[in-house]
């Protein structure tokens, strides 16, 4: 059963839409971006104080790559020693929206709850850079950021990658392929309703197919932008579920929504890393929708949930 305030916010867009505001799919991809990412902004709630805050730049395989890190409050640049336990963040939206400032709120809370420095990824969006480009750019940020950690502050041997729906994808494939390639990966993973099998349509994603905030429909309008045709579907940095070994992987923290056609995949996923014997905390909150960990202003099971996967985080990194 749905959440009174998760009902409250579905029946709003609902009449939005009634009112003739145009459905995301219904848009170019360019035109729906700006339009959603100021609503993002907007639909996070208000961005709580932190310790400080740095915008910078660093070399992608694709050109610069944006970032901007977050220190708990308390922690400043000019009393910090550096060697801070680190979440690199990747945002969500589908690989085509979301921006370093729709998250922004969220950022700023998962740093001052759990006493880590927090690294948001603008990575590449498509449809102008469309599959590998977002992922090149999520593993050569992990890379450069391990690679460089005291240039930002960072303990290389405490380095978390984490994120939502396409950001949770993001930061599993790059586990993945560390893991394969032996070289040092992260500490832990956050994956919040991750995105893992493209290969098929699992359960959930056929029961919330309609009326629950990512429907089918805004779901093919991604997929259109971000997949080239005749691409392989279960290429591992689509579908990192089909995997045949878990084994290796980092610690984790693995969040989905009872109401979300990423749900099944997102517990499949969890289930693979414990049967590996990955020391994995997996969470369902039943009664929300996709999108609850960063609509914070309307839904407030967002809010415990960003506290909840901060707190496992820091108690897995002992701040």
């Amino acid at each position: 059963m749905l959440d009174a305030e998760a009902r409250i916010l579905l029946d709003l867009m609902e009449e939005a839409t009634k009112a003739g505001r145009p459905k995301l799919e219904t848009l170019p991809h360019a035109v729906g971006r700006a339009a959603v990412d100021k609503m993002s902004e907007d639909s996070e709630a208000d961005p709580p104080q932190v310790g400080d805050t740095v915008d910078g730049v660093f070399a992608g395989p694709g050109g610069p790559i944006k970032y901007r890190r977050y220190l708990p409050l308390g922690v400043t640049l000019a009393l910090t020693q550096g060697n801070l336990p680190t979440l690199i963040y990747y945002h969500g939206g589908g690989f085509v929206i979301g921006t370093i400032e729709t998250h922004d709120s969220t950022c700023r809370r998962l740093a001052n709850k759990s006493r880590c420095q927090v690294i948001s990824i603008d990575y590449r969006l498509s449809p102008e850079h469309p599959f590998p480009a977002p992922i090149d750019d999520g593993i050569a940020a992990f890379r450069h950021i391990r690679d460089h950690a005291d240039t930002f502050g960072a303990d290389p041997a405490r380095l978390a990658v984490g994120g939502d729906s396409a950001g949770g994808a993001v930061a599993a494939v790059v586990c993945q392929a560390m893991r394969d390639a032996k070289e040092a990966g992260p500490a832990f993973q956050m994956l919040i309703y991750p995105a893992t099998d493209s290969s098929k349509e699992s359960g959930s994603r056929q029961q919330f197919a309609e009326g629950y905030f990512l429907t089918k429909g805004l779901m093919d309008w991604f997929w259109k932008a971000y997949v080239p045709a005749g691409t392989d579907l279960s290429d591992l940095r689509l579908s990192p579920l089909l995997a045949k070994d878990f084994t290796g992987l980092p610690p984790a923290f693995v969040l989905t929504a009872g109401h979300d056609p990423l749900r099944d995949e997102g517990r499949a996923y969890a289930n693979r890393l414990i049967d590996a014997g990955v020391k994995t905390t997996y969470v369902n909150y039943p009664g929300t929708i996709h999108g609850f960990f960063s609509l914070t202003r309307f839904l407030q099971q967002g809010l415990k949930a960003n506290d909840e996967a901060a707190a496992v985080m820091g108690a897995f990194f002992g701040t």
